[in-house]
């Protein structure tokens, strides 16, 4: 039987955990070795918790600053790294690729079907190419266009663990805007 597949978890705290929340957190073919983070103020040098990992990492995940991502796939000798960011640029894209390719690893960027939240109501997404471009501003506008026409509308999104504490993230319930 093959050895589970050493993986590297690239985000910014949200769509990182997500990815690893749908796909890898119970799944016996991928040991995520870590996470490693940028953009987000003091979320390096953490664990994401033992409580939301699963059973296959007791012990929780360590998340280290991207800055690092070179010699933690040399130190642990991890065959792929999965970039879990929701806006980035191309050209930031290729050259995370360029790090993890030159050493060793295999970039991979997960695909919908892997990744998406099931539904049976139909689905608006809003994406945009970075922070700031007016994600919440258009989703507003949105929901509002099909609450006044007669349509039961829900937000959902990724986590988005700003707390030191990411145990007390593991819902968030958005009421109003």
């Amino acid at each position: 039987m093959r050895e589970k597949i050493k993986v590297i978890i690239m985000g910014a705290a949200g769509r990182d955990f997500h990815n690893f929340n749908v796909f890898f957190r119970d799944n016996d073919r991928f040991d995520v070795v870590c996470f490693t983070a940028t953009q987000i103020p003091s979320i390096e040098n953490r664990r994401y918790p033992s409580e939301l990992s699963g059973r296959l990492y007791p012990d929780g995940i360590p998340i280290y600053p991207e800055e690092e991502l070179s010699d933690l796939i040399k130190k642990h000798g991890v065959e792929r790294v999965v970039l879990a960011y929701s806006d980035l640029s191309y050209d930031y894209v290729m050259r995370r690729s360029a790090i993890v390719n030159a050493a060793g690893a295999d970039f991979w960027l997960m695909g919908p079907n892997a990744t998406m939240l099931e539904s049976k109501k139909p689905v608006i997404a809003v994406c945009a190419v970075r922070t700031g471009c007016g994600k919440s501003q258009i989703s507003r506008a949105i929901f509002r266009i099909l609450r006044d026409n007669g349509i039961r509308v829900v937000s959902v999104r990724h986590p988005m663990p700003y707390d030191r504490d990411l145990n007390k993230q593991i819902c968030q319930r958005f009421e109003s805007y």
